[in-house]
């Protein structure tokens, strides 16, 4: 039988380090621990939250929140292991969803820096008073006592006067390394989605005063504001750095009847559109601040948060708000609401405007509305595209005078929105025209900047025409009269090129598909057409002539080879075009037999001006899966364009044109070299667009071009994901055409 010396029941004790292990390992990041303070502010039923962060000194981060009493400190912010919150789902105030979890804050405060001090002043229920309550903590010490239960944070509590206002402030200091290298953007992108763009329209429409919480206890909104070495006197607030991204802003002032609209780009100060009148109303009083951010590139550049989350915050807090003095008006602005009729007009892509401000100041002809680059109403913005607040002082119950038809701004009986009378119809009409003259400046702002871009391309062509006509006096390569010749069509093209930048854009695409396609087909179908039968009309009575004439017989039998050959190249490049916009090959191909029968089309050609053809080409090597007509195309017309340049050469150098193709990871290279006269390289991409040649007829098959075989080649490799170049030639020549396409995975 044993002997007991001893019984009775032991606690669990937790040594202190625990603290600072718990810290590192629920917050691993200073921008999380930052953002995780912002959250007990915005849970804290807080209207703002200011974060003052000098990275060699301290973080400072204060609210004006509901604040703690000595209770809620010792039993929430002191109780390891629990959170207070998880009590309800959301705030007591502005029923606000919870944020913040775990408990996680203070172990934030922990990780960010070795000292705390915490000041909080609230409404204390159980004293019927406001109390300061004021507590520090030495991180550091902590961690010397074995067990974190005798470890005794210092605090006092005060009374407070009434007029003082509640709230939290959190001063850590003693920075840790990794709080010394704050990505202050990253904080601003994680805060985004507790922020609300009113307050910040409200500061800016109350020309800096501050913003009046609304008289029915609603939810004022989240602001969040920083400050860091270097900023100005003004607290950054992030909400407005968002909302300063705007493309157009309107501002609507009416006072009495006297109406002033602007409209501003962003980043000018003087309004781009300023219109001043007299509108009768019965409204009285109205301001509006209205921003547009569609979806374009760079609308959300060069911001302090992520662009796509700041997009994203913008679809979530679209709308244009209604308040009346301090009470905001429901519906307007809420999700799915239309009060400004703009979702119905874009689904209906309404041609004509709704206000009278538009008719009489932005009136379009007939011809202007059907056409829809100029019709500016079919840039009408969408809901999802605008912030804005529109603020009204609406007549009150004691205002109004029973014996009257409800004139002016009237809450409906069930408080949602206006009585629909003459004051209301004129309110959505103003506010309406507001965003209109948004949709007008926005297109005539479009075609003045595509006139500007036309301009600047028109002087590069100038620029870089002037750079290859001097090149190309240059060159000892080309003979005299040749100079003369591509000088000349060079010019010429500048002539075209500044003409095509004159039409429209959808003017241009036409050209283009006519080019590429219409011009090719018809060129082929009539011209050769013609020279064809021509051709077949003279060989047939040189036969009848040879029957009698037996001297005429070789020439006949030159002749019959001659149409043979032409009639083969039409049937070819017939096919090229046509089979260039077929279906994808089902299975792999040889690409040596397309390249030898390639050169079989000119290879006459060739040997008579002693030009030498080389391909280098493994006999097993695969083609890419694209038709087989493009295929032979992009080859043919780099050939032509090689056999070219080698012609128009000068001096006794043998003539050298090169295939070389191979297969490298998942791409088909396919390069053409000659060492011809080559092409200057202010024109290496010039000579890619449609309807840009420098050559012309001459006394053989290639003297005559139409700018489109580059043109069509570009086109083709890049349809099948493919792209073309010219690229540093191999030793030998002067000139190297690469094409790339993909292999099938």
């Amino acid at each position: 039988m044993s002997t007991i010396i001893d019984q009775g029941t032991l606690s669990f004790t937790i040594e202190s380090r625990i603290l600072r292990e718990l810290g590192e390992r629920l917050v691993k990041q200073p921008e999380v621990a930052i953002v995780e303070l912002i959250k007990n502010s915005y849970d804290a039923d807080a209207g703002e939250c200011r974060i003052d962060y000098r990275p060699l000194e301290l973080i400072s981060v204060t609210d004006d929140g509901s604040g703690m009493t000595l209770k809620r400190f010792a039993e929430g912010w002191m109780r390891i292991g629990t959170s207070s919150k998880e009590a309800s789902n959301a705030t007591p105030r502005f029923r606000r969803p919870i944020t913040g979890e775990k408990g996680i804050g203070r172990f934030a405060v922990r990780f960010l820096g070795r000292q705390l001090h915490l000041e909080s002043i609230a409404w204390d229920e159980e004293r019927g008073s406001k109390t300061r309550l004021i507590a520090d903590f030495d991180w550091p010490s902590f961690d010397l006592h074995e067990d974190l239960g005798q470890i005794r944070v210092p605090y006092r509590l005060e009374l407070a006067e009434d007029n003082t206002e509640t709230g939290t402030v959190l001063t850590i200091t003693r920075l840790r390394t990794e709080a010394q290298r704050l990505d202050v953007d990253a904080v601003r992108t994680g805060s985004i989605g507790m922020l609300t763009p009113l307050r910040s329209l409200f500061r800016e429409a109350t020309e800096g005063d501050d913003v009046e919480q609304p008289a029915d206890g609603s939810d004022p909104g989240f602001v969040l504001k920083f400050r860091q070495p270097g900023d100005d006197d003004d607290d950054g607030d992030v909400a407005a750095d968002i909302l300063s991204a705007f493309v157009l802003r309107a501002r609507l002032r009416l006072t009495g009847s006297e109406m002033e609209l602007q409209v501003f780009r962003r980043g000018q100060k003087t309004p781009y559109l300023h219109i001043v009148e007299t509108y009768p109303n019965e409204i009285g009083k109205l301001y509006a601040d209205i921003r547009f951010f569609p979806r374009r590139t760079g609308t959300f550049t060069n911001l302090p948060v992520d662009g796509r989350r700041a997009q994203t915050w913008i679809v979530k807090n679209h709308g244009v708000a209604v308040f009346d003095r301090s009470f905001r008006v429901q519906p307007y602005g809420s999700e799915g609401d239309d009060w400004l009729q703009l979702q119905q007009d874009n689904a209906r892509n309404r041609r004509d405007p709704r206000s009278t401000l538009a008719e009489k100041h932005f009136a379009m002809s007939q011809q202007t509305k059907a056409q829809p680059s100029l019709n500016w109403m079919l840039r009408l913005p969408q809901s999802l595209q605008l912030v804005g607040l529109v603020q009204v002082e609406g007549k009150r119950s004691a205002d109004l005078n029973l014996d009257d038809d409800e004139e002016g701004l009237v809450a409906s009986a069930d408080r949602e929105g206006f009585v629909d009378n003459l004051a209301f119809a004129q309110l959505r009409d103003i506010v309406r025209g507001a965003v209109e003259a948004i949709a007008f400046c926005d297109r005539k702002i479009q075609m003045e900047e595509e006139q500007a871009q036309r301009e600047a391309t028109i002087a590069l062509i100038r620029d870089r025409t002037q750079s290859a006509i001097s090149e190309i006096r240059a060159n000892p390569n080309i003979a005299q009269t040749d100079k003369v010749r591509i000088v000349a069509a060079i010019a010429e093209t500048q002539v075209i090129a500044e003409r095509h930048e004159e039409v429209t854009k959808e003017r241009e695409q036409q050209l283009e598909v006519m080019s590429l396609l219409g011009v090719v087909a018809g060129f082929m179908t009539h011209e050769f057409g013609v020279a064809v039968q021509e051709l077949e009309q003279t060989h047939r009575e040189l036969q009848e002539l040879a029957k009698s004439a037996p001297q005429f017989e070789s020439v006949v039998s030159s002749f019959a080879e001659h149409i043979r050959q032409l009639r083969e190249f039409v049937t070819y490049s017939s096919g090229y075009v046509q089979g260039a916009r077929t279906t994808t090959p089902q299975k792999p191909y040889p690409a040596r037999p397309r390249l030898q029968q390639v050169i079989r089309v000119f290879g006459k050609y060739a040997d008579e001006r002693n030009i030498t053809v080389e391909i280098s080409a493994e006999t097993d090597l695969l083609a890419p899966l694209v038709p087989v007509s493009l295929y032979n195309g992009i080859a043919l017309n780099l050939y032509t364009n090689a056999l070219k340049a080698v012609t128009a050469k000068q001096g006794d150098e043998k003539g050298m044109i090169a295939f070389r193709a191979w297969n490298e990871g998942r791409w088909h290279t396919l390069e053409v070299s000659d060492n011809g006269v080559g092409i200057p390289s202010v024109l290496q991409e010039r000579v890619f667009d449609p309807l840009f040649t420098t050559t012309q007829s001459r006394a053989d098959p290639l003297g005559s071009g139409m700018g489109l075989g580059l043109a069509l080649v570009k086109r083709g490799a890049e349809a099948f994901g493919g792209k073309v170049d010219f690229v540093s030639p191999p030793p030998g020549f002067s000139t190297c055409a690469r094409v790339r396409l993909p292999l099938p995975a």
